[in-house]
């Protein structure tokens, strides 16, 4: 009877180790996804002009090359796992009319193999492509062609970003509005059609952040492209500039921010920048979001779409394997340690001693 109460108790106890670890898992890998959402807030379009921009800034698909430990394979696949699953929510909640790429989508584009280029495209797609949202925008980063701290950015980088991703990329929409690329590394920037730009609504998309940095590329974008607004990223985090002031604000309240954009560039004839941060948790950062904007006539509306910190969520793994190791010698040692059996041994004697009448 006594080792039957023993195996009854092991068994109850291995249920619960297992039961509590399919909580936990249950909890990290669809519970936390909701609980995130729960803070989003929604954009309600009031004019049949509304255009909803889903910003996805430095999604930065790992490579091969920078992390050639024995689970690398397993962080990429993590990674890709997470922004595929945050991408698939932020898509059902915003239904976007356009999807905004701002550099970045490639942690190693720039040094990649032609083979590796592919695999790494391969990957962004599956994670990225939806049929019933093809209107795209796609702008490069320096990890994607080269050019941070002043590396050379050769001609092949260039044009395998541009036939991957660029090929099909918008330029205008419903006739109101205008995408305009800048590439800050290069001091270049497209304008096909500078002669009619005023009838636009101009958007300017970098992965660089562009109007606190001065310069002529500045001078030339004001001039010639004259934007409503500007979208970058780059930095990971999420700020709001205003030119010509020095006005930085650090946006990361669950809010909505409106900008009336023809009073601020005709009344107080200032130029707007918002800076998205990374939708990747493999920057390290502690706030990991994607940008949501709305468009109606000259208004813009804009907030961000936190996720959670998946670092947190893995750290919880490792916390609670390492609890269950501990609690699983401790109950063995409990269960099978000598003294526990001289004591039994010893209870055993004293009643085996007791003189029979």
């Amino acid at each position: 009877m006594a080792s039957l109460r023993v195996v009854n108790r092991n068994r109850l106890v291995c249920r619960g180790f297992v039961a509590l670890t399919l909580l936990l898992v249950f909890f990290n890998e669809f519970i936390v996804y909701y609980m995130a959402q729960s803070s989003w807030q929604p954009i309600d379009c009031k004019l049949d002009n509304c255009t909803r921009l889903l910003l996805i800034a430095d999604p930065q698909i790992l490579g091969n090359s920078y992390d050639r430990s024995s689970h690398s394979p397993l962080a990429r696949y993590d990674s890709d796992r997470y922004l595929a699953k945050t991408f698939e929510r932020a898509l059902a909640f915003t239904q976007p009319h356009i999807i905004v790429f701002l550099g970045d989508l490639l942690d190693e584009g720039n040094i990649a193999t032609a083979q590796e280029y592919k695999q790494y495209v391969q990957r962004f797609r599956r994670i990225y492509q939806n049929k019933n949202y093809k209107k795209r925008v796609h702008v490069p980063g320096d990890n994607d062609i080269g050019g941070e701290n002043g590396d050379y950015i050769s001609n092949s980088n260039q044009r395998r970003f541009e036939n991957e991703f660029m090929s099909e990329d918008l330029f205008d929409y419903d006739n109101r509005l205008r995408f305009f690329k800048i590439n800050r590394m290069l001091l270049d920037f497209s304008n096909p059609d500078r002669d009619n730009n005023a009838d636009r609504l101009r958007i300017g998309v970098s992965h660089a952040p562009l109007l606190i940095g001065g310069g002529p590329l500045l001078r030339a974008i004001i001039s010639d492209l004259d934007p409503h607004i500007i979208f970058s990223g780059h930095w990971h985090e999420s700020r709001i500039f205003i030119y010509p002031s020095t006005k930085v604000i650090n946006f990361y309240e669950n809010s909505v921010r409106h900008f009336d954009l023809k009073a601020l560039k005709e009344q107080e004839h200032s130029y707007l920048e918002i800076m998205v941060p990374t939708c990747s948790y493999r920057m390290g950062k502690s706030k990991i979001g994607l940008g949501y904007a709305v468009l109606e006539n000259y208004n813009l509306s804009y907030t961000l779409l936190w996720q959670p910190n998946r670092f947190i969520l893995l750290f919880t793994y490792v916390f609670w394997g390492l609890f269950v190791v501990c609690g699983f010698v401790v109950f063995k040692m409990m269960t099978r340690c000598p003294f526990r059996v001289a004591k039994r041994q010893t209870l055993y004697n004293r009643v085996s001693t007791i003189p029979q009448f």
